[in-house]
Order: structure tokens, then C-alpha cells, then sequence
């Protein structure tokens, strides 16, 4: 039997241009507390992961359920601007999830980057799709909003 799958787009304009931009983004480890603030503790990579490793296992701790995470990076491109990452196991209601986040070098912008962040889920067993899918969707939404203001911020106090 086929299961559903679901998927969010999430996508925004930074205020950085892409090499600045990707200097910040490329370790996912290091990009876990501007999305997610005191939301997320204990996060680190595992296994010997690291930055430089791929495939690399990471983990975190959601705050306040306590839940914990485990994701790996399952691939980077340095000139694409691009990190893959996927859930093993499942956490928030949802198993299988994969992602991929990428910049853009907007042309007509040369101090802006183009942020976009597909992201596709199943709705593990047990719970409702009804109520996971629009928390994950505004999850998301959320997350990529974080990254703008971290940048808008950033760009102010230069």
C-alpha cells in the first residue's frame, strides 16, 4: 500500500550576498539554533560526524517535549549552495522526511540571496495527518522566516 507523502516549499530573499550567505547555512549543526532558538538544546553531530563529513549524523534535542531527533546529511554541494538532509526515525508526527535547502544568486541583487527549502514527509502511525501536515507547514514557514530576520539583523548592525 502507498502511503502519503507530503510536501512544504518554503522560500526567501536574504538580506546577504550567497557567499556570506552559505558561510552561515552550510553546517546544518550551526544553523539548528537560528531556526529553532532555545527550542532545540543539546545539538551536536554524532558518529563522528562533522561539517566536513557527508553522509554525517547529527542530533538535537526538541525543548520543551524533550524529544529527540536524529537527522543525517546525506549531501552537500559547495557550488550548487545546496545541503541534504534527512529524519531518521520519526519525531513531531512525522517519519521519512527529506530536504533540501539551496541558494540562489539573485543577478539584479548582487547583496541578496535566494533562499528555497523543499521538504517532503509521511505522517508516521498514529497520528493525524489533519493536524500534522499544516503544524509541519508552519513549522517551516516559520524557519525560513528566522533565517531572513537572522540576516536583515545582521545587515542592521553592520
Amino acid at each position: 500500500m502507498l502511503e502519503a507523502r507530503y510536501h512544504v516549499y518554503d522560500s526567501a530573499v536574504l538580506d546577504a550576498p550567497i557567499a556570506e550567505a552559505w558561510i552561515e547555512l552550510r553546517d546544518v549543526v550551526k544553523l539548528l539554533p537560528v531556526v529553532f532558538g532555545d527550542a532545540v538544546k543539546d545539538y551536536r553531530y554524532v558518529d563522528g560526524g562533522s561539517a566536513e563529513k557527508i553522509p554525517s549524523r547529527f542530533e538535537f534535542t526538541l525543548h520543551p517535549s524533550g524529544e529527540k531527533a536524529q537527522e543525517e546529511v546525506v549531501a552537500r554541494s559547495e557550488t550548487e549552495h545546496s545541503l541534504t538532509y534527512r529524519l531518521l526515525g520519526q519525531v513531531l508526527g512525522i517519519e521519512g522526511y527529506i530536504a533540501t535547502y539551496r541558494l540562489r544568486r539573485i543577478t539584479t541583487e548582487p547583496g541578496k540571496t535566494f533562499l528555497e527549502w523543499p521538504r517532503e514527509f509521511g505522517v508516521a502511525a498514529g497520528h493525524d495527518p489533519a493536524t500534522v501536515v499544516p503544524s509541519i507547514a508552519a513549522l517551516t514557514a516559520k524557519e525560513v522566516a528566522t533565517i531572513k530576520e537572522y540576516f536583515a539583523k545582521r545587515r542592521r548592525s553592520t
